[in-house]
């Protein structure tokens, strides 16, 4: 049975048949992008445990390194947003591309704290051109599609995260540093972009402020409390996100006392399980409803971090850490497509604001856990999780009851 406030099947199946075959060729070529970024980062994120040991950075500095590089991402996205709407989402793309290959050459070069600051800007900076980008993008293929499958590009990129984390720990007891994944990650990036130059189309908006103009996106905005609603829960969802990206691996080094190889296996355990959860979430959601799947992915990472922090051994922290990811991966997009709808002139601009509120979360995440880990030791730290998700869980009812795009979406 069919939940009352989502989409019917019928909806996800209407005109499959009737796409062009340009846009399923782009939709292809964009998950690819999707899978390519998020193998990238991973084998930048599984091998922090192993920076952190090269550069010898204490847990407050390695903290506000990462808080630097969502720092950067803040910054040039609203400049990534602009070169897109000037050049093309493709362009950009491949722009963000070679940059991110140079910063993460950088990254490997660092043996100085403040040339480490500098490639984390740096790093931060050039991801977010092809975050922006390439989230553009997807929403073009999405509109000539008429069905919502954001889903399955941003579990591309959780697939990524899993396959860059299962070859950063091979790479790593290779080569025994982490210049060598570094170096993959960027000429992945590139060649992706290269290859489906071609495939990913040149795809431009349909004008957003069409159906009333400025004065009614002005309007939407003052009226509906709705931005900054979503905008406290995604910086929330991605407080969670960016502190388990930058502090799994380290916890599994300095509190189970795993190799650096192993503890890639810990930024692997949490995206494969944010990649498995977004792939079921659409069908969890039709059948128990929104509110349902927020509510208990919120307490299923609670119990995960109770897991990791009270039970010390490898196995226990994987476990915990995938519960977390699981539990957590349906959250985002489902605030997300709320952002969208509410604002339903431009439902870009509401993406924007929402993501511009969210990053917050994003930045003082790894800074948040560095410094209490500094003073109070990691597993305390770790705390800090447990708390966003029950926030998330216990006062989800405002996000549910404001309504989704597909709620909204003309017949």
């Amino acid at each position: 049975m069919l939940h009352p406030d989502s989409a019917t099947g019928g909806d996800i199946m209407r005109d499959r048949f009737q796409i062009p075959p340009d846009i399923r060729r782009a939709r292809i070529a964009t998950t690819a992008v999707f899978f390519v970024n998020g193998m990238a980062l991973a084998l930048f994120f599984s091998n922090i445990a192993l920076l952190k040991e090269l550069i010898a950075l204490s847990d407050a500095r390695l903290g506000t390194a990462l808080g630097l590089q969502g720092l950067g991402t803040v910054i040039f996205v609203v400049i990534g947003s602009l070169v897109a709407t000037r050049f093309g989402t493709r362009a950009t793309m491949l722009f963000g591309a070679v940059m991110l290959a140079l910063a993460l050459q950088m990254v490997g070069f660092a043996t100085q704290y403040t040339g480490f600051l500098l490639a984390i800007l740096a790093l931060g900076a050039s991801n977010s051109f092809i975050d922006v980008s390439m989230n553009a993008h997807a929403s073009l293929v999405e509109r000539q599609w008429r069905a919502e499958i954001m889903p399955s590009f941003h579990a591309a990129y959780n697939f990524g995260g899993f396959a860059g984390a299962s070859l950063a720990a091979q790479l790593i007891r290779a080569s025994g540093g982490a210049y060598s994944s570094l170096t993959v990650g960027g000429i992945a990036m590139v060649a992706v972009l290269m290859l489906g130059w071609v495939m990913l189309g040149n795809l431009k908006p349909a004008a957003e402020t069409s159906q009333g103009g400025n004065r009614a996106i002005t309007r939407h905005i003052l009226r509906s409390p709705a931005i900054v609603i979503l905008g406290v829960f995604v910086a929330l969802a991605l407080f969670v996100e960016n502190a388990m990206n930058g502090w799994s691996g380290v916890y599994l080094c300095d509190v189970v006392k795993a190799d650096p190889a192993a503890a890639a296996n810990a930024f692997a355990a949490f995206q494969l399980a944010l990649a498995i959860g977004r792939l079921l979430g659409s069908a969890a959601i039709r059948r128990f409803g929104a509110e349902c799947v927020v509510v208990s992915g919120g307490l299923l990472a609670g119990a995960g971090v109770l897991l990791a922090v009270t039970v010390a051994s490898h196995w226990a922290a994987l476990i915990g850490f995938a519960a977390i990811g699981f539990g957590l991966a349906n959250c985002t997009p489902m605030f997300f497509t709320r952002a969208a709808a509410a604002i339903p002139p431009a439902p870009a601009l509401g993406i924007a604001l929402v993501n511009t509120i969210g990053y917050i979360g994003y930045i003082c995440g790894p800074l948040a856990l560095g410094l209490v880990s500094e003073y109070q030791g990691l597993k305390t730290a770790f705390l800090l999780i447990l708390g966003a998700m029950l926030i998330i869980a216990l006062g989800c009812r405002l996000v549910t009851a404001l309504k989704s795009s597909a709620q909204i979406a003309v017949p």
